[in-house]
């Protein structure tokens, strides 16, 4: 599989500096088109650690560590209607690297996302910015657009996702794509979340196959504490089998 050059953009984001999150009212006539206020504001909060950091199969160190802030909330947009509307911070650090251009990296990822209900189908368009400090070794922050469609099928959450790779992350101008599926399941009364994933770089030269398993953990109302463990397969950046443990902690209110 081709190497993966720096920290390139992506789904997701969120970490500690977030400074803003507002909508305005509705447009006036002939005016310029600004979104509705905002309801349901929601702000969370995130500290973690993975014993690894294995990104759309690539493998970039050892012991991750990470922290997010995001905000999320709804409102209209003109002929749009209704929107969800989210943003993020996501500070990523590890101890070491694989390869020289993550050892000892820190990585800021910058995200923001609309997504909107079409019926049976949930479309979410979005950006991601990526940008790098400490022993970064790669230069100017990663621009990433992303769209991605879900839907409930046969009992299962899928989706599918298509990430602009113009900026050469895998060595070609091809897009990375993603093909999630997931489902809650009750096991002898513990709840686990399982997730399975096929992602491919090069219009599916290089493909991989991942399964997660988490087990959220409700502390209080507002702090969630989820173990978890998953397995990379398929074309992986060591051409190794992957295979990671890690615990989340998070803050929702």
């Amino acid at each position: 599989m081709k190497r993966y050059a720096l920290i390139k953009p992506a789904v997701l984001a969120g970490s500690a500096l977030f400074a803003g999150f507002a909508l305005a009212g509705e447009p006036a006539p002939k005016a310029a088109i600004t979104p509705a206020p905002s309801s349901d504001l929601e702000v969370s909060f995130g500290v973690g650690y993975t014993s690894e950091d294995v990104w759309r199969g690539i493998n970039r160190g050892d012991d991750l560590f990470d922290a997010s802030i995001g905000v999320s909330g709804s409102g209209s947009l003109g002929g749009l209607g209704d929107l969800d509307l989210s943003a993020g911070l996501h500070l990523l650090t590890r101890s070491n690297g694989t390869r020289s251009a993550t050892a000892g990296a820190q990585e800021l990822r910058i995200n923001m996302e609309a997504s909107k209900s079409l019926g049976c189908f949930d479309l979410a368009v979005g950006v991601t910015n990526y940008s790098g400090f400490g022993d970064w070794s790669g230069g100017e922050d990663l621009l990433e657009p992303y769209v991605a469609l879900s839907t409930k099928l046969a009992g299962l959450n899928v989706g599918i996702g298509v990430y602009d790779d113009h900026n050469d992350v895998s060595g070609s101008d091809d897009p990375y794509i993603e093909i999630t599926a997931s489902r809650s399941v009750d096991l002898g009364g513990l709840g686990l979340s399982v997730e399975g994933v096929v992602g491919t770089w090069n219009e599916f030269d290089d493909t991989h196959y991942g399964l997660s398993i988490c087990r959220p953990i409700a502390a209080s109302d507002s702090i969630t504490v989820t173990p978890h463990v998953s397995a990379i397969f398929g074309d992986t950046s060591s051409g190794d089998d992957e295979f990671t443990a890690g615990v989340n902690l998070g803050f929702g209110f």
